[in-house]
């Protein structure tokens, strides 16, 4: 079940509201609907406009999958596109989102390197701001009505 938890970021002050899946998402993967629409509706965020769906997925924003919680070539081939244009920025390059482990951790170097599944929370920033008028949670459920997201205590 997707999730939404608090995570520090030394450099950001308090700690932020970010959403989270529970298992894997990719191929070999649980692909749990409910994580597939989280990251399903985080790419249409993160690539809002052709300019950016270009610059993260390679792809066309038309091309990227619509958040309907259904694992399929769309979402493998966003995954990928993701991963190899951010490289730079990720963890891991393996085809898979993991989910974030944040209880009682501080990232502490939000420039470096990151799970994916933060880096898609950071740069949906943008898009749910430009495209929604709001902040990354409430943008998630404009794109994705029925994505449920469940509070975790920290």
């Amino acid at each position: 079940m997707a999730t939404l938890e608090l995570v520090n970021f030394k450099q950001l002050g308090p700690a932020i509201e970010q959403a989270n899946i529970s298992d894997i998402v990719g191929v070999g993967g649980s692909n749990e609907k409910s994580d597939v629409m989280l990251i399903q509706a985080l790419f249409k965020l993160v690539g809002y406009s052709e300019f950016w769906a270009r610059k993260y997925f390679g792809v066309g924003p038309t091309e990227l999958p619509e958040p309907t919680g259904i694992f399929d070539a769309k979402t493998i081939q966003a995954i990928w596109g993701f991963q190899r244009r951010m490289a730079h920025r990720l963890l891991n390059v393996d085809g898979k989102i993991h989910p974030g482990n944040y209880k009682n951790r501080v990232i502490k170097d939000i420039g470096g390197r990151l799970m994916m599944i933060t880096l898609l929370n950071l740069e949906a920033v943008d898009g749910a701001l430009m495209e929604h008028g709001t902040e990354v949670i409430p943008a998630l459920k404009q794109v994705a009505p029925q994505l449920m997201l469940i509070r975790v205590d920290p």
